[in-house]
């Protein structure tokens, strides 16, 4: 996040209530924009609102598509060429491959999304969100 706005970037976070509490934190770690949780539609007028989006493969990756939104898109466990961003985006993933698939916690401990590289995911917001 710091890297984002030390950039010139204003990030904005997002999410439901199953966010909402990370979202504190991290807004009071790093001042990022936190305007909280809302209802679906008012959730999609924000999202509509931002110059790209950083996702999970959540509900999120599948309204910024249907936006036209440059994705950038953080996935581990699915098979990279089940997702098309329409050239509207990119694909990162961890450097380590993801054995634990489809279960609620990793079975070696730490997800392999804490070992994504910041710089990888900040590469592609630049490529693919550049600023204007």
């Amino acid at each position: 996040m710091t890297q984002l706005q030390q950039a010139g970037y204003a990030p904005v976070l997002l999410g439901g209530t199953a966010e909402d509490e990370r979202n504190q934190r991290l807004h009071a770690a790093t001042r990022a924009r936190y305007p909280g949780t809302f209802p679906l539609e008012q959730f999609i007028n924000l999202m509509h609102q931002m110059d790209g989006i950083v996702t999970q493969v959540t509900m999120a990756m599948h309204i910024s598509i249907a936006l036209a939104k440059p994705t950038i898109l953080m996935n581990n466990i699915f098979n990279p060429y089940e997702f098309d961003l329409y050239g509207r985006g990119q694909l990162v993933q961890p450097d380590r491959e993801c054995v634990c698939f489809y279960r609620g916690t990793c079975k070696l401990g730490t997800s392999c999304m804490e070992e994504l590289p910041a710089e990888k995911v900040f590469q592609a917001v630049q490529k693919s969100v550049p600023l204007g």
